[in-house]
């Protein structure tokens, strides 16, 4: 028997979506990925932090994208490469922590959700994550004093 994880991640995905085009799921990531990452002190600020979610919020519906598409945006390729308030200027390894809060927003906003689904959202996710994930790696200088470290 074979499972198809892109029908999964899309009936997964219009349930959670369906009722305000994402809002309510991207407002409950958001909160769990900022409560996971508060020790890394990756938002000192209010008015970065607005910048950033508006950042991230447009980030991760392009970073689905990459999954069906293959291809990666010009719009990913400069957030993720640019180090400045303009990008997500994010060490790579908060793209763990990013992955474990859409996986808990998923538990938590699916009413169907299960092993298979989770899964599914994994597999959706990883593309476009793995970009960003990368282009910190090789973009991201913690010792630089960029915008958040201010």
């Amino acid at each position: 028997m074979s499972t198809n994880y892109e029908a999964l991640f899309n009936n997964s995905y219009d349930r959670i979506t369906a009722k305000d085009h994402g809002d309510a799921f991207f407002s409950h990531f958001y909160k769990l990925f900022i409560e996971s990452t508060q020790e890394l002190k990756i938002l000192p600020n209010a008015e970065l932090h607005q910048k950033q979610q508006k950042i991230i919020y447009k980030s991760f519906f392009y970073m689905l994208s990459v999954a069906t598409t293959h291809i990666v945006s010009d719009y990913l390729e400069h957030v993720a490469r640019e180090q400045s308030s303009e990008g997500l200027n994010l060490p790579a390894s908060v793209f763990a922590y990013w992955r474990r809060a859409v996986l808990q927003t998923v538990r938590e906003l699916d009413p169907l959700w299960d092993e298979e689904v989770l899964t599914a959202w994994a597999i959706f996710m990883a593309p476009g994550l793995e970009f960003m994930r990368r282009q910190a790696e090789l973009h991201h200088d913690a010792n630089k004093g960029g915008d958040h470290e201010r």
